[in-house]
């Protein structure tokens, strides 16, 4: 059988003018990370940062952590340089892991809290939110909620990146916390050392203009993502330099296509994806139910047979 072929040439005109993104980390520190857990979390984020511009030109970097309690470590405009935003970053190492998950509690600070102008956020910047977490939260329909609330009040994106396997990539909250396409915004690795694993993939897509170099040390592992629909080929080809301002919309784009797209287009026909957005919400509203969250597992969404 001859795999049908998608070519996509995508040429853009290369840009000077800097990224303007509000970027805020969301991290759990709850009781059951040990504290070599959180150390490699907060080592996710150095290495994420230091490979991009950090000012009020460009991009600026805020970090909230959460368990029991909700605390905001820094604001967005509280370090313009990559040097001191750096040395902030390195410092919460000190932190203890405690408490319970409430995500929730987390989301709701950012989006009432962090995402202000006397905390440095711009109204012409994209707003960005990367939650990171071990587990589910402690009240489910609230969490996915204020996720909710973030995209489309707020018009954030938010990634979603879970540790472990007590929350694992099929997880209903943690697709639920993430913007769309899924395969996109939702990751997920095996244990907190495997978080370097990522940094190749999330870089760009904060700022498509880097290219990071691959963390020193880092294990040779595969981080959870969708697979392509099956018996068909794409290839995505970028042309030029990717434009600062243009090219975190056009991935994101492309991601879609490929998902959702490409899949009904080529792959088996009439069949129903539950990653897909509108069938993830009737999921969602499922587990309202309080049968359903009574049960666990009721909370898992089979992969898609493709």
């Amino acid at each position: 059988m001859i795999s049908n072929r998608i070519f996509l040439w995508i040429v853009i005109f290369p840009s000077n003018v800097y990224l303007l993104k509000d970027v805020v980390f969301v991290v759990d520190k709850s009781a059951s990370l040990s504290t070599e857990d959180f150390s490699e979390a907060v080592d996710f984020i150095y290495n994420v940062t230091k490979f991009i511009a950090v000012g009020s030109t460009a991009t600026q970097f805020s970090v909230v952590t959460f368990s029991s309690d909700i605390t905001e470590r820094f604001d967005l405009n509280d370090y313009s340089t990559n040097a001191t935003i750096l040395n902030a970053i390195s410092g919460l190492k000190s932190i203890t892991p405690s408490g319970s998950t409430y995500t929730y509690d987390a989301l709701t600070f950012v989006r009432t809290s962090s995402f202000i102008s006397s905390k440095g956020s711009r109204s012409n910047a994209d707003k960005t939110v990367i939650i990171l977490t071990d587990g589910q939260s402690v009240n489910y329909p609230r969490t996915a909620a204020e996720a909710d609330l973030l995209k489309t009040n707020l018009g954030a994106e938010v990634f979603s990146i879970g540790i472990g396997s007590a929350i694992s990539a099929s997880n209903v909250e943690l697709l639920s916390m993430s913007s769309d396409p899924d395969s996109y915004y939702s990751h997920h690795v095996e244990s907190y050392v495997d978080l370097c694993s990522l940094i190749p993939t999330v870089v760009p897509k904060i700022d498509p203009t880097v290219t990071p170099q691959a963390v020193t040390g880092c294990p040779a592992t595969q981080a959870s993502t969708s697979t392509s629909p099956e018996d068909n080929t794409v290839v995505v080809a970028a042309v030029a330099t990717v434009a600062a301002v243009a090219g975190l919309g056009l991935t994101a784009l492309i991601a879609s296509l490929l998902e959702k797209k490409l899949r009904g287009l080529f792959g088996k026909k009439n069949q129903v994806d539950p990653y897909d957005s509108m069938t993830r919400q009737g999921t969602n509203r499922a587990i309202f139910d309080s049968n359903a969250l009574n049960d666990p597992s009721a909370r898992e969404v089979p992969p898609p047979d493709v």
